[in-house]
């Protein structure tokens, strides 16, 4: 490469990530704009008793593409995660060649998608589609979807780029240490090419297990690693023509929905808290209440976690929101650095069981099940969770005696810490109150909670407006991950739904004759293994749409096993070699992971506890679900 026309090269990317932060603050600002026209909807039907109408399709086409015009920003901030156990072991010349290939291979997906994206324009346009309910044309919808991902293709690109000059221009771009990188790479382009072509004429379901596993080895992110499998697969049964045009189809049909809208928006409320401080107030409302107890800072640290779980969602952004405030204060008086980073991590897990649940949502999708019965079946299991978490965590800070017991504060004291935290404090209620009681959806609780969490930090000035383009620009990233993810699970589920591995599997055990019990253990032990290499995002839409019809055929309650699979993905996100909350908690702290690890483990047999207590007793989960109308 030309040295010289690199400046050029610099300024022409200096523009596209211009562009594709635009786009990102497009899409948060639609995001946010898509809450308050459903919560305007909530107000008229329930005040006024006129429900609008017209907000259930608006909020739609603004998510629509809400979603897919923050794809290249994602890119860009590096939001997408990726599988790094054997990434981090190749030559420092071979990951840099794997990056170049990563690049080739989303900018394929880029083009597949912009491809598709033309032809709907075109279609939209000749035939004048339009919405049902207003009328209003749907081209100016598909034209966005077609702009983010030309951008993607664009950003892609310049990376593209970037990563080649700094492999060409890089210290150890010498013959003798470039030779076992080439090799390394010759190796991965065998494989992928006997997969494909394993997948595509002998054996799909092998060749495609075995594509997935070589791609995501190679650090090619999940997320769209799980599109470029599924489209592969699409075109070994569609033939090219339709195989390409499957996925793209499956994106916008996934996104295309009022259900979904939840996922974003959830995540939306747990960065205004986040961004806010007000995640800070729950921490000093719990130790006003608890920090006098033996370990009651450790106790408390994992309320915090339980309360923001009920208003996030998210486990990673639970453990770095409470860990930013924790940690510190349980160092300070006298915790073990690796205990309290230890606790953090593991209460953080409580993200995805306590509802709002990101990965509830994902399960229900991708089992067709009712997301407010799995939020409500979330509970029960998620307070036994923080008991034995609290718990362990007792018994592991009196054993070691590396801590300071707090004074006990008085009544006045924690009424105040109350009174701060209170507005933080009824989200929560809103939320699981208006599902339980019927008043809400899940989206229409999300939207809600976006518009009171914005107005409340508002109003107690907590943020001001000049932040709220911080607020979008972390949503924004974390949305565009999800938007990838979730349109090539779904794609892949379908894929192997198509395939028939399901029903394979399912004969298998009828004619095995494997009792139920033996088909969940060997489905738990599945789910853990996979936990400790894979996101707990990815392994749900791997696996449950596989599961679910074999759960059903079983006999087994659908809300139980989907609790069972959430705190087996909880046990993920602090296992080794990935372990999630440990890396989070590790950036938070500056405490080394394998501190974090060492003190995280005592808590991966608090957690399989919970998950044989669960087992064993289903109406912990089933129970509340089975009070709702």
């Amino acid at each position: 490469m030309d040295r010289s026309s690199f400046p050029v090269a610099r300024s022409t990317g200096k523009a596209i990530n211009h562009a594709s932060a635009v786009l990102g603050y497009i899409g948060g600002g639609l995001m946010a704009l898509c809450a308050f026209v459903v919560t305007y909807d909530v107000i008229t039907r329930y005040l006024f008793r006129s429900p609008t109408g017209w907000a259930f399709e608006i909020s739609i086409l603004m998510m629509l593409m809400a979603v897919f015009l923050t794809v290249s920003y994602g890119l860009k901030e590096g939001a997408h995660v990726r599988v790094e156990l054997v990434f981090r072991m190749l030559p420092e010349n071979a990951r840099k060649i794997f990056e170049i290939i990563s690049s080739l291979f989303v900018l394929c997906y880029a083009v597949i998608f912009s491809r598709h994206g033309l032809m709907m324009v075109i279609k939209s346009v000749t035939r004048s589609e339009t919405t049902d309910f207003l009328g209003l044309p749907v081209w100016p919808v598909k034209a966005v979807f077609l702009a983010a991902f030309v951008v993607l293709a664009f950003q892609t690109f310049s990376m593209l780029v970037t990563r080649c000059y700094l492999l060409l221009t890089g210290p150890r771009f010498k013959t003798a240490t470039l030779s076992p990188s080439i090799l390394t790479v010759l190796l991965l382009i065998i494989v992928l090419f006997i997969s494909i072509i394993t997948g595509l004429t002998l054996n799909p379901t092998l060749g495609l297990i075995v594509l997935l596993l070589v791609v995501l080895a190679a650090g090619i992110p999940i997320s769209f690693s799980l599109g470029i499998v599924a489209a592969i697969g699409f075109i070994g049964i569609l033939g090219i023509p339709r195989g390409l045009d499957a996925l793209p189809q499956v994106a916008y049909w996934v996104w295309d929905g009022f259900t979904v809208m939840a996922l974003p928006l959830f995540i939306f409320v747990g960065n205004i808290m986040y961004r806010s401080g007000l995640s800070d107030e729950l921490f000093k409302f719990a130790r006003a209440w608890l920090g006098h107890l033996p370990g009651g800072l450790a106790i408390a640290a994992l309320a915090a976690c339980a309360i923001f779980s009920a208003i996030s969602g998210s486990s990673v952004v639970n453990a770095a929101t409470i860990g930013l405030v924790a940690i510190p204060a349980m160092v300070a008086y006298g915790y073990d650095k690796r205990i309290a980073a230890g606790v953090v991590a593991a209460g953080g897990t409580m993200g995805i069981l306590i509802p709002p649940s990101t990965a509830m949502i994902l399960i229900g999708i991708s089992a067709d099940e009712s997301i407010g019965h799995l939020f409500i079946a979330g509970i029960m299991p998620g307070i036994l969770v923080f008991v034995l978490l609290s718990i362990g965590a007792v018994i592991i800070v009196k054993r070691t005696g590396t801590y300071q017991p707090l004074p006990k504060v008085s009544l006045r004291e924690k009424l105040t810490a109350t009174r701060v935290a209170i507005g933080s404090l009824i989200l929560p209620i809103i939320i699981m109150g208006g599902i339980y009681s019927g008043a809400f959806t899940p989206t229409e609780a999300a939207s809600v909670a976006v518009v009171y969490a914005l107005g409340f930090a508002l109003f107690i000035k907590k943020i001001k407006w000049t932040q709220l383009l911080a607020i979008m620009k972390d949503s924004t990233k974390t949305v565009a991950m999800a938007a990838i993810l979730l349109a090539g699970g779904i794609a892949l589920g379908k894929v192997v739904a198509m395939l028939q591995v399901t029903q394979d599997i399912c004969a298998y055990f009828v004619t095995a004759g494997w009792p139920g019990w033996m088909v969940i253990i060997a489905i738990t032990v599945l789910v853990l293994i996979l936990g400790m290499f894979l996101d707990g995002s990815a392994i749900c839409l791997l696996v449950i749409p596989i599961l679910a019809p074999i759960i059903r055929l079983l006999g087994y309650d659908m809300l139980w096993f989907a609790v069972l699979f959430t705190i087996n993905t909880e046990i993920g996100l602090i296992t080794p070699p990935i372990g999630m909350n440990v890396f989070i908690i590790q950036q938070v702290s500056d405490i080394d992971a394998h501190e974090v690890l060492r003190g995280a483990i005592p808590f991966l047999f608090v957690l399989v506890i919970a998950l044989l207590v669960v087992a064993f007793f289903p109406a912990i989960a089933t129970w509340l679900p089975g009070t709702m109308g």
